[in-house]
């Protein structure tokens, strides 16, 4: 058994949204429990039978369907396990992922994301459904969207009980292949169970999509370390080494087959052309600490910086994006770096001068989604 406990990505703001989820689906969970214990529907107090009753149209079904259902049924949990997981899965991750969306918008991404699943339940199956499963499921996939390189800790309790780091986004791949085999086991009809699978599932995907539509769209402030960055490094990776595999730019030409520097420069960035962005990353800083001089292309030059920020290794990062706009001021995506450096100059280097002078000198480089945290920025160098 795998319990997540904790993440290592630092959030911002009070994460005051998912503890008032929390605390409400417990104070629910104990009137439930105290209704029970009093005899439920069978009992002749007029406010157990009341609040038994309330938990019975809480229930989603296709037979109770109504739109209130489809928020209620989140909020009412069928015994004790189903409520503390789904409360220890919500905490860890449902702290980042409402850092990055806001309070509102995470309060509507939960609920939304939890009637998703809920009505596909009822479209699928004829048997109610009740728990915060679904809306979480989706916490957890957006949690990869916004943080796929992190690491969660988790409390293993197998054999043997210890607490261990993982990469997040091969947890929560165990744990979709566990509801995906589930699930088709179940519809096989080879195990039978009260767990709604469908519900994990919509959950997983509607998580994100959302998520990942959000950051498209600038309504989630996107950062270097998120997946869309990451499939655009991915994809410049890829054009990069598919134009460096041409035999006129991989093999040198016969003038400067004795250069070394030439050499050099070819075989740092058949590195990081071929994935092996640790080992360019090396060559290149002992290469410049040979030769500040030392020159790079742009396509190495900025998977390399990118690397480096996503290693928390901010200043050598920076040192090379610096390096990346004085050498290639032609190059496309300069307002892209500018503003990446400028948002780390401000934010986590302690150096908002530098910051704004790149905001400054690069306003007329930056795109229309560019605008929401060129905005943002300004402002916190103004304050």
């Amino acid at each position: 058994m795998l319990i997540p406990i904790g993440t290592n990505v630092e959030h911002r703001n009070y994460p005051k949204v998912t503890y008032w989820i929390i605390g409400l689906n417990i104070l629910i969970f104990a009137l439930q429990w105290a209704t029970a214990r009093a005899g439920g529907l069978e009992s002749q107090n007029a406010i157990v039978h009341y609040l038994a009753t309330l938990e019975a149209e809480g229930t989603l079904s296709r037979s109770n369907f109504h739109f209130l259902s489809l928020f209620s049924y989140q909020f009412i949990h069928a015994g004790w396990f189903h409520i503390i997981f789904n409360m220890l899965f919500l905490l860890p991750f449902g702290k980042v992922v409402e850092d990055r969306m806001g309070h509102l918008g995470f309060l509507a991404f939960y609920l939304g994301a939890g009637a998703i699943g809920g009505y596909v339940h009822t479209l699928l199956h004829t048997n109610g459904v009740v728990g915060a499963s679904g809306s979480v499921c989706a916490v957890v996939a957006a949690f990869v969207v916004l943080a796929p390189k992190t690491k969660t800790h988790v409390l293993l309790v197998f054999f043997i009980i210890g607490i261990y780091s993982l990469p997040s986004m091969l947890l929560v791949a165990f744990f979709v292949a566990i509801d995906v085999f589930s699930q088709i086991t179940s519809l096989l009809g080879i195990h039978s169970g009260n767990t709604a699978w469908a519900v994990h599932l919509c959950g997983y995907a509607s998580g994100f999509l959302i998520a990942y539509i959000g950051l498209k769209t600038n309504w989630i402030r996107s950062t270097e370390f998120d997946l869309t960055q990451l499939v655009k490094q991915w994809s410049r990776r890829r054009s990069y080494k598919n134009a460096f595999e041409q035999p006129s730019v991989r093999k040198p030409v016969s003038q400067k087959q004795d250069d070394p520097e030439y050499l050099l420069r070819v075989s740092i960035a058949d590195e990081a052309a071929n994935g092996n962005i640790k080992q360019a990353t090396v060559k290149y800083l002992q290469a410049v600490e040979d030769k500040p001089s030392f020159k790079s292309d742009a396509g190495t030059l900025h998977l390399i910086g990118a690397s480096l920020m996503q290693s928390n290794e901010l200043a050598k990062g920076a040192q090379v994006f610096e390096r990346y706009l004085v050498q290639h001021k032609q190059a496309k995506d300069k307002g892209e770096v500018a503003l990446l450096l400028a948002a780390k100059y401000i934010r986590e280097l302690e150096n908002k001068n530098r910051g704004a002078e790149l905001l400054k000198d690069y306003a007329d480089n930056f795109s229309s989604e560019h605008t929401p945290l060129v905005d943002k920025l300004t402002a916190e160098v103004q304050s």
